[in-house]
């Protein structure tokens, strides 16, 4: 048996290679996810520990049944408990630790951090010193690369209202010094105690952290601390620092195991593509070896030691496949751990080995290529030796139609269609996934039965528009001759593209369903304004947004100032008044969202200076005054209103302004769909430079979805990679195949007149027939998949869009065909340089 198998080896080490690259592909891809997880796992437990280094006991809220109602209760740390803890013995210091969420900007940057005390014992740094006064603070290593900021730099806080919103109004802060690393949890920028006081946004206390004297037992001093706010009547937990560290290690975890699971799941999916190749291969080389396995067991080999030796041949193949991968695995680790340590978190921790990532590859790639060589060997065993004295040449008769695969297909694939249109009715994802997965497993069932005649029907259509070229119909009738073969390539190829398409497809039909549903109560992206606004300059705005590549469209809208009160409340302020009509003929508008009807005002309550208990005035009346005009208006709160801007119909838009009209005016424009943040943000800059205010918050909400998806994007086609990249080597590897077993055939048509091009041409052409077959059902269901998961995750509410992005669809394509041209390179060239008397003299 082994040397049967050592014979097989030898006589196929070049037909076996390709299928030892997929197999190690899909190896390397679990192994380096496993390494980068691994890496990024240590990463979080380094922040979490330096967080909390230099305390020895930590005092935190206790955990509330109720997170609603414990929302609006005030935190029970308070400077009261904080004294009180430091008066217990043994400890040395205690510090009451606040934060308040604010928005940061340094230069053209603009981000969201949280605003927090420079924690005791924490001193070192990597450039300049800890901040001693209330207007300096100091940051990480990795939040100042964010910023582009140094010691010495000046960074802008101001209170957080929403995404866009500038805190140029706020105080600055000089950067005193920059601490190695960074947080966990976000941006933090530390101030001492008085600076954190003149930080806008409110203060929520986070923790009080004790520093333990020389000797003391952490856990001791937790219970004494304990029992001492016991006492007090304190409601809250206190922990040792370790148990503190580890809990939040733990929860953390959740996100490296999570991205463990995704990188298996898709190294799973790679080596399912790679099974195909297996199978495939050894498939023809079993049929290649029908005459020398049948001479095997006219010798005396039985049939367990025929079906021994092709499991052995394919366990080597795992085997040497699986090393090769671990080796490749570990290059790919290690270049994305260093990639991330230069662009992304200088602290990323180092690839260390792990037992894991060391057993599962090599144990998934063993297992799958024994499984992919499974039946291949039961079909070897089943050799007689009378098959040494039967021709090779000639196939043996299959069925036109299997039947019961075909009927196996067709019930999986209407079971699969069914339960997808059952989860885009019912928002369920757990109904669109099982019925995208059986109706993905009906198509590779059903492949051996509708791709053989659909490579023929598309043969002879691609023959008539070349005139009927032989080397065209050589090809279709090879490819839908060997069906078997072709379908099992066309399937992996299938994989890939259906995924990728979904992907595409179904992360722009989500951007674009979230766009709509922003879009109708935001239909404004751009709003401009001068009022109360001194210097500014009607001119330079004009030829701002003019000349801005992201402004497709803008409109001016009368937008007078008035006096707005609240009946019954103390609210009132002076607020721009303004009519969607005015700008209903142009195409700044996205949707009727700001359509009023005629007694009603559109208004956010903070605009009035309600606060958020006073804020449910809906339905209340209203009191306008502009000029000599006073008219009452039902309210209707909205915040998604501009920025001191309320909205009425156009006849009381009119009624307001009275016959002279009014010279206010706001400019409202269209912003380009795909425009960036940056840009956005460099508008409003410019903008604010020539006097005027600027809310852009629809399109810088817009503009952050885009950017979430197609980070969002980029990873999973980054993941996909592996399954497309062997799908390619299993097109190759077929048509290598394929020349090995027609050298005879090849020979007899060079005989016949076939000229060399014309060879390479038939291998050329095979392999594209079998490509835009799978580009063409590929993206087909694909694009259904994509929808199918667009509808199931929307909620009922929604009204879920199909949108195809055809210019990807169509790159996807010609990658296809570019991939199925160099996948057939080599095979071409070997088909191109057989010799028609050396051909035809082969055993």
């Amino acid at each position: 048996m082994i040397r049967i198998a050592w014979s097989n080896l030898r006589s196929a080490s070049g037909r076996l290679s390709a299928a030892m690259i997929a197999i190690a592909v899909s190896v390397a891809f679990i192994v380096a996810a496993l390494l980068f997880s691994q890496a990024f796992g240590d990463t979080l437990r380094n922040q979490v520990r330096a967080e909390w280094a230099g305390a020895d006991v930590a005092i935190t809220a206790a955990a509330s049944e109720d997170p609603a109602a414990a929302a609006d209760e005030a935190s029970p740390l308070t400077e009261t408990m904080r004294q009180t803890v430091a008066d217990v013995e043994g400890v040395e210091s205690a510090q009451l630790t606040q934060s308040a969420f604010v928005a940061v900007e340094a230069g053209s940057t603009s981000v969201t951090g949280s605003a927090t005390n420079l924690p005791q014992g924490q001193v070192d740094t990597v450039d300049g010193s800890v901040p001693d006064s209330d207007d300096e603070l100091m940051l990480r290593e990795a939040d100042a690369k964010t910023l582009g900021v140094g010691v010495g730099d000046t960074i802008t806080l101001g209170e957080f209202d929403g995404p866009g919103h500038s805190a140029a109004d706020g105080p600055s802060y000089t950067v005193s010094g920059v601490m190695p690393g960074s947080s966990s949890a976000g941006m933090n920028l530390y101030l001492t105690d008085d600076g954190l006081a003149t930080a806008p946004g409110e203060l929520v206390p986070d923790s009080i952290r004790v520093v333990a004297d020389d000797g003391s037992d952490r856990a001791g001093l937790a219970e004494a601390v304990e029992s001492a706010l016991a006492d007090a009547g304190a409601d809250v937990s206190v922990r040792a620092v370790d148990q503190v560290v580890e809990e939040q290690i733990e929860s953390l975890s959740k996100t490296s195991d999570m991205l463990s699971t995704i990188g298996i799941a898709f190294g799973l999916l790679a080596a399912g593509v790679a099974a195909l190749v297996i199978s495939n291969t050894f498939n023809v080389l079993v049929a290649s070896r029908t005459r020398v396995l049948a001479l095997f067991r006219a010798i005396g080999a039985s049939r367990r030691q025929v079906r021994g030796a092709a499991v052995v041949e394919s366990l080597s193949l795992g085997i040497v496949g699986s090393v090769l991968g671990v080796g490749l695995g570990l290059l790919i680790g290690w270049g994305l751990s260093t990639v991330v340590r230069a662009f992304w978190m200088p602290e990323f921790a180092q690839m260390s080995p792990s037992v894991p990532a060391f057993v599962v590859g090599p144990v998934v790639g063993i297992l799958v290529t024994l499984a992919a060589g499974l039946i291949p060997a039961i079909r070897a065993s089943r050799v007689s030796p009378i098959e040494a004295l039967r021709p090779v040449d000639v196939p043996a008769a299959a069925p036109r139609i299997r039947w019961v695969r075909l009927s196996l297909s067709l019930v999986l694939g209407i079971g699969g269609i069914g339960l997808c249109l059952l989860g885009t009715t019912s928002q369920s994802v757990l109904f669109g996934i099982v019925g995208c997965f059986a109706l993905f497993v009906a198509l590779l069932v059903g492949a051996k039965v509708f791709v053989p005649p659909l490579v023929a029907l598309f043969a002879a259509a691609v023959g008539l528009l070349t005139r009927r070229s032989p080397a065209v119909k050589v090809a279709g009738r090879s490819a839908s001759t060997a069906g078997g073969r072709t379908a099992s390539t066309t399937g992996a190829l299938l994989i890939g593209i259906t995924l990728v398409t979904a992907v595409v497809v179904g992360s722009s039909s989500l951007q674009r369903t979230l766009e709509l549903a922003t879009a109708e109560d935001t239909p404004v992206d751009l709003v401009v304004s001068t009022a109360g606004q001194d210097g500014a300059d009607d001119a330079k705005i004009a030829s701002v947004l003019d000349d801005s590549p992201i402004v497709e469209e803008r409109e001016n809208v009368s937008a007078p100032t008035a006096s707005v009160s609240v009946d019954g409340t103390d609210g009132s302020g002076d607020v721009a008044i303004t009519s969607a009509e005015a700008a209903a003929d142009s195409p700044v508008l996205r949707s009727e969202g700001y359509d009023v009807d005629e007694g009603t005002i559109l208004l956010d309550p903070t605009t009035v200076g309600l606060d958020e208990e006073d804020s449910d005035v809906d339905g209340q009346s209203a009191t306008v005054r502009l000029g000599d005009e006073n008219l009452d208006l039902t309210i209707e709160t909205s915040y998604d209103v501009p920025a001191g801007t309320a909205l009425v119909s156009g006849a009381d838009a009119k009624t307001l302004e009275g016959p002279g009209g009014s010279a206010d005016e706001q400019t409202w424009a269209k912003i380009a769909d795909d425009a960036s943040s940056s840009q956005i943000e460099a508008l409003t800059s410019e903008l604010d430079a020539v006097g005027a205010s600027a809310d852009a918050t629809a399109a810088q909400y817009r503009a952050d979805f885009a950017s979430i998806f197609q980070v969002a994007l980029s990873v999973v086609l980054g993941l996909l990679a592996a399954a497309v990249v062997i799908a390619v080597i299993g097109v190759s590897n077929t048509l290598t195949l394929s020349v090995i077993e027609r050298r005879r055939e090849g020979a007899l048509l060079r005989a016949l007149g076939f000229t060399r091009a014309a060879m390479s041409r038939m291998i050329t052409i095979e392999s594209l027939l079998m490509t835009v077959i799978a580009l063409i059902v590929g993206a087909g269901v694909g694009t259904f998949f994509g929808w199918v998961g667009t509808a199931s995750i929307m909620p009922a509410s929604a009204n879920p869009v199909l949108s195809v992005p055809w210019v990807q669809i169509g790159l996807i394509g010609v990658a296809a065909v570019l991939a199925a041209v160099l996948a057939s390179a080599i095979p071409a060239r070997s088909m191109s340089r057989i010799a028609p008397a050396k051909g035809m003299s082969m055993e």
